[in-house]
């Protein structure tokens, strides 16, 4: 792989995920033998390099693997939301977990401004998916749901509650 292809994807890739909480939504991937992908960006924890294979690690704990030389091109959708918006947006979310530290259940309350399909998902330090409630499409207005944790080992976790266009994280602590 030529130098200047790495460095350009590094780089590309760095940026990506960065831009990822404020504006980047998707990558798209258009390989060479004329197949392509897309993946959602809040899902990638991070993209790693080793000699010529890009690695995309998934929140879920999947890897995909592939030869940088087999990517034609790629790009990334910007969401049309500045910055500015997409703050109010996430924060009009008012979520809480509580008891926190917990011990055996959590709830999970927040506040939607606008009718969306929920996911809630809970992950330990590695980003593994550990525990995940489907709410479905729910409708406007204040949600509670509790979390069963007392099969899970004590430690810290990342609770995430995903609609179709935010994310919003909060640590959680399980003693």
């Amino acid at each position: 792989m030529s130098q200047n292809l790495f460095k350009s994807l590094t780089l590309a890739m760095g940026a990506l995920l960065t831009a990822v909480m404020g504006f980047a939504q998707s990558i798209h991937f258009n390989y060479t033998d004329g197949t392509n992908n897309s993946y959602n960006l809040q899902d990638v924890q991070k993209i790693t390099f080793d000699a010529d294979v890009m690695n995309m690690h998934l929140l879920g704990g999947s890897i995909y693997s592939w030869n940088v030389s087999s990517i034609g091109y790629y790009e990334y959708d910007e969401s049309s939301v500045n910055i500015e918006e997409w703050l109010h947006q996430a924060n009009a979310w008012d979520v809480a977990v509580y008891p926190n530290p917990t011990s055996t259940k959590l709830n999970v309350q927040f506040n939607l401004p606008k009718e969306d399909k929920i996911l809630i998902g809970l992950y330990d330090v590695q980003g593994k998916l550990v525990l995940e409630k489907s709410l479905g499409n729910s409708a406007a207005g204040e949600h509670k749901e509790m979390l069963d944790l007392t099969d899970l080992p004590n430690g810290t976790y990342v609770s995430r509650i995903t609609g179709q266009h935010y994310s919003i994280t909060k640590k959680v602590f399980k003693q």
